[in-house]
């Protein structure tokens, strides 16, 4: 029973990610196109402001920014949409037995399929600025499936804790900038004083900023028990939201 449950929720998860992206995109002429023109433009601004006006003297800086760029609105946007998406679907929460957490992780499903997209392109743009990762792109797919367990289990979470209490929303929004600030985004972590950096690693988008790059721009495969450990950690942190929803499931028909 619980393998049929499993099947039946991943593909409850595809069906409404593919219904997200189908309307997200309805009547829109340019399509999937609009998911990558956010970071490109931010690219453009970040590397005229950073790379000619105040110059930061990093290489590559439009790739740089980009390997940074694309996962921060991977979970940028799959927190920011999914936080309310219980209560914006109310009709079906009050479905017996419909699978509530379905909702989030189809959030997270619609906006990983972007974020896939995305990658692609930037590697074609990389190759623009003859920059080849080569062997290192194996771990590239471990390092996706950390990121997918970490922004899933706070989306999660989030989505629980905004439908109890309504103040949760404006608190990620403004968690979401704060955060966007204190990720090298458009720095280097060797940029940070010494002294300040330790609290950098307490961030995990610090650690996984850093693995991007190092197989992306760098063509380093990140160490063997980094990847462990952080896979580890993407675990935890996805159990830990999957347990923070279960606390909550009972009440989500009564508060939406």
């Amino acid at each position: 029973m619980k393998i049929k449950r499993s099947v039946h929720l991943a593909e409850l998860i595809f069906i409404l990610a593919e219904k997200e992206l189908k309307i997200r995109y309805k009547s829109a002429w340019l399509g999937w196109l609009w998911s990558v023109l956010n970071p490109l433009l931010l690219m453009i601004i970040f590397s005229l402001v950073f790379g000619r006006i105040i110059p930061v003297g990093i290489d590559n800086f439009p790739a740089f920014l980009l390997a940074a760029l694309l996962p921060w609105f991977f979970l940028n946007f799959s927190l920011a949409q999914s936080t309310s998406s219980l209560v914006e679907n109310s009709g079906l929460i009050k479905k017996s037995f419909f699978p509530y957490e379905a909702i989030p992780l189809s959030i997270v499903a619609a906006n990983l399929f972007n974020f896939v997209l995305s990658l692609v392109l930037l590697l074609l743009f990389l190759l623009f600025f003859k920059i080849r990762p080569e062997a290192a792109l194996i771990g590239l797919p471990l390092v996706i499936l950390i990121q997918i367990l970490f922004v899933s289990g706070i989306c999660l979470a989030a989505a629980a804790l905004h439908t109890v209490f309504r103040d949760v929303r404006y608190a990620i929004e403004l968690l979401l900038v704060v955060w966007f600030y204190v990720t090298p985004v458009f720095y280097s972590l060797e940029m940070v004083p010494l002294k300040m950096r330790a609290l950098f690693y307490l961030n995990p988008m610090t650690i996984l900023v850093g693995m991007y790059r190092d197989i992306l721009l760098y063509g380093r495969f990140p160490g063997t028990g980094q990847l462990f450990i952080c896979l580890a950690g993407g675990a935890g942190f996805f159990l830990l939201g999957y347990l923070v929803f279960n606390i909550n499931r009972k009440r989500f028909a009564d508060l939406t």
